[in-house]
């Protein structure tokens, strides 16, 4: 079974549920599904390495009382840094898997790592190869646009690069548990590989180092 799911900033609407929704920093929108509430600190990810990392909790619901799971260091006071290991747990207390942040600031393909209990390590690096041949392959007519626009007055350059990643067992063989397309914003989890709260924090994560 796969989960078609993006991560947003929430949109103040005026409903009644806007007082216990104001609190939250991040919203995850589920195809076919309820939406998943996230609370917690993000730290400016443009200040240097040396600060305290992430920490937040996933909810199912936007009064906050049934939380699925929740990503902290796994060493009290660790700070942002490669290889920073934040553990996500459920309401349980039971490990479901260790997130590794690469390194802030670092250019080239950003590696992202997700430990799982059995052992396995998926491995994400921003900009698949396949991407990067479909992005090398149309690189003239992107240029052509953006130069057309910037003579015409339309506006500033709009060049980014690939940003299709996929998380795979590390070697790279085999389906990839989790995508993400950067021509959408969207977010692929293939729920018999891969538990989705894991899915959905790794995203969040992703999304907020992007």
């Amino acid at each position: 079974m796969r989960t078609v799911f993006s991560v947003h900033y929430p949109t103040p609407t005026p409903t009644a549920q806007d007082a216990a929704a104001a609190h939250y920093q991040r919203l995850i929108k589920v195809r076919g599904g309820g939406a998943v509430h996230i609370a917690g600190t993000f730290p400016d990810k443009n200040t240097p390495e040396g600060q305290p990392g992430p920490s937040f909790t996933l909810y199912e619901d936007v009064a906050g009382q049934r939380p699925i799971c929740s990503v902290a260091a796994r060493t009290a006071g660790a700070h942002t840094g490669a290889g920073t290991a934040l553990a996500v747990t459920g309401p349980d207390g039971i490990e479901l898997g260790v997130l590794r942040l690469p390194a802030r600031g670092s250019g080239g393909r950003r590696r992202y790592e997700v430990e799982l209990p059995d052992g396995t390590s998926l491995v994400g690096r921003s900009g698949t190869i396949s991407a990067w041949i479909l992005y090398v392959l149309l690189s003239p007519l992107l240029l052509i646009y953006n130069v057309a626009s910037l003579v015409g007055g339309y506006g500033r350059p709009d060049w980014h690069l690939p940003s299709r990643t996929a998380w795979r067992p590390r070697g790279g063989l085999g389906p990839a548990p989790l995508k993400f397309f950067g021509m959408t914003d969207k977010y692929k989890a293939r729920t018999s590989h891969l538990d989705l709260r894991v899915a959905y924090a790794q995203a969040v994560l992703h999304e907020w180092d992007e």
